[in-house]
């Protein structure tokens, strides 16, 4: 008999309750409830960060090449590219941040100084 009184002892020591249970599921609602908002707008950022990054180094580069070749009427990023001004990687991302295809002139995208 003392073996089971000891057992049941035991389990009641060891177990969580219901409330505790339910005090844990309302604080991780709580703080899911704070996160969210937060990391769901990071993404909006990042991307706007990335375009401004990728318009700045377009443009950085088109005057560069204006300097060395003399004009930058009808530069596209392929074009670029091709000089060795820009990467392949940088050109994709060009393509998708702010909408320039590599066939397209800059001017007609990112004014130029």
């Amino acid at each position: 008999m003392k073996k089971i009184k000891t057992y049941q002892k035991m389990k009641k020591k060891n177990a969580f309750t219901l409330i505790e249970m339910l005090i844990v599921l309302v604080v991780v609602a709580l703080l899911m409830a704070i996160i969210i908002p937060n990391v769901s707008g990071q993404r909006d950022r990042i991307e706007e960060q990335g375009r401004d990054n990728i318009t700045e180094i377009v443009s950085t580069q088109l005057n560069t090449y204006g300097i060395v070749e003399g004009s930058t009427s009808g530069v596209t990023t392929q074009m670029l590219a091709d000089s060795g001004y820009l990467t392949p990687k940088q050109v994709e991302e060009a393509n998708r941040l702010i909408d320039l295809s590599p066939d397209q002139p800059i001017d007609s995208v990112i004014p130029t100084n």
